[in-house]
């Protein structure tokens, strides 16, 4: 029984909170001592957060009940008592505002996650499509009217413009669609070799190599393009700077 005249009402409520098991349940005030011994040694770290949060409701809570309390007592029953719903209604707003923006960032969480995932197995499944692939930038495409012509004249270009032996050539193709508005465009020529061994001979091991005034590089996937371009800004950024810096030191 709650008795006012050795604890408050806050107190007393509190206490209660320190023998809660679970959610759905409390142990009466007379097995205080038993719930103690045995709660203690299987309480979990999310019961503690939640007895908190509860905790802390109940002590903004009471104030306004035992104000509401007094006005029942003063006689005006029906009016404290959608008074008192209403203000636990108010102090239970911001907690359950809190577990609904956080679930909002949990799942927001899981579709940033998800979207990564699904990045990283594209980017993989592109670089094993192209691994074999080698790629000539500006090189002029043919006029004549059909395709397998363009295939044809591109292919012996490879052969004979860029040196690329019989044996480690199997096909090319352009990449992209051609833009009428784009004349002097050319698109990327893609050359599939063999295996990995002509990639990496023909690439100077993806170092790019200058055969009759064309760079052949290797055929990369945009998300490794990006990564080589950051790469080539950060070290002309370091080379800069240290030109700079050196040409402060001299006299």
């Amino acid at each position: 029984m709650f008795d006012s005249t050795r604890i408050t009402w806050g107190d007393y409520l509190g206490g209660l909170l320190e023998n809660w098991l679970c959610p759905d349940c409390f142990k009466s005030p007379h097995s205080y001592k038993e719930v103690a011994l045995t709660s203690s040694e299987n309480d979990s770290v999310e019961n503690r957060a939640v007895r908190a949060i509860i905790k802390e409701e109940l002590q903004l809570f009471v104030p306004k009940l035992t104000n509401s309390l007094n006005d029942v007592i003063n006689g005006n029953t029906e009016k404290t008592v959608n008074k008192a719903v209403q203000l636990y209604s108010e102090v239970t707003a911001k907690s359950q505002k809190k577990v609904i923006e956080d679930l909002s960032t949990s799942q927001a969480s899981e579709n940033v996650i998800s979207k990564v995932q699904t990045k990283m197995h594209t980017d993989a499944y592109e670089r094993n499509l192209r691994k074999h692939n080698l790629c000539v930038l500006r090189v002029p495409e043919s006029k004549k009217a059909t395709s397998k012509e363009h295939q044809e004249e591109d292919a012996k270009f490879c052969l004979e413009t860029l040196k690329i032996e019989k044996k480690d050539f199997i096909s090319c193709h352009r990449a992209g669609k051609p833009d009428p508005q784009k004349p002097d465009y050319f698109r990327p020529l893609i050359i599939k070799t063999a295996d990995e061994e002509s990639v990496n001979y023909y690439s100077n091991h993806g170092k790019g190599w200058k055969e009759s005034s064309y760079w052949i590089n290797l055929d990369l996937c945009r998300a490794d393009r990006e990564i080589r371009f950051l790469a080539r800004k950060e070290r002309k950024k370091r080379q800069d700077g240290a030109a700079k810096k050196s040409g402060l030191k001299k006299p």
